[in-house]
């Protein structure tokens, strides 16, 4: 899969935060109830916790979440270049060397089938105290030049039971994701 990283990831990861992020104003707004429920379990949510918190968890809650497959399925269903970047401060090795703060470019198909192929091969040799050189970050956002959509795959999981589990697979198909769609 050939992946060209760009130079202008300012300018590009400002627009995606714009269309696909709330800001704390907005955050307050929409997620209300949430944060005033977390209040009461002493666990205040508050804009420290906003400006550590994932770029996934300051999404609109509107977006439906997404099992890996349907996130796959859908990211295969828009074929052509698209855009993919991960958190501030998180990286990838690449070619040995690790990109951090990075938006890249390349084909959306080839894009699916290694998130796919490394996050079920990620279970299988973490199992034998290995890794997987290379590659993606866990957390990646994927995206059009039109940004009428993204797809958001995280490292969390919608199976906490699984995590436990000898069963890799379990985890893999657990996979939390996000599909955001112009509404």
């Amino acid at each position: 899969m050939e992946i060209e990283y760009l130079d202008e990831i300012t300018e590009i990861g400002d627009a995606f935060i714009k269309r696909f992020v709330l800001s704390w104003e907005s955050f307050q707004i929409k997620h209300k109830d949430w944060i005033e429920e977390m209040s009461k379990q002493d666990y205040p949510i508050d804009k420290q916790w906003y400006d550590q918190a994932y770029m996934w968890d300051k999404m609109d809650s509107t977006y439906p979440g997404a099992s890996m497959k349907e996130a796959l399925d859908y990211l295969r269903e828009h074929p052509g270049i698209v855009y993919f970047m991960t958190e501030k401060g998180e990286g990838q090795y690449f070619q040995g060397t690790k990109t951090i703060d990075f938006i890249a470019k390349t084909d959306a198909y080839q894009l699916a089938e290694r998130i796919e192929y490394e996050w079920n091969e990620s279970y299988r040799v973490v199992s034998q105290n290995m890794y997987l050189p290379d590659a993606l970050p866990d957390d990646l956002y994927v995206f059009d030049s039109t940004m009428k959509w993204c797809v958001v795959f995280t490292h969390e999981t919608t199976d906490w039971e699984a995590e436990k589990a000898d069963d890799g697979m379990k985890v893999v198909q657990s996979r939390y994701c996000i599909i955001c769609k112009e509404q």
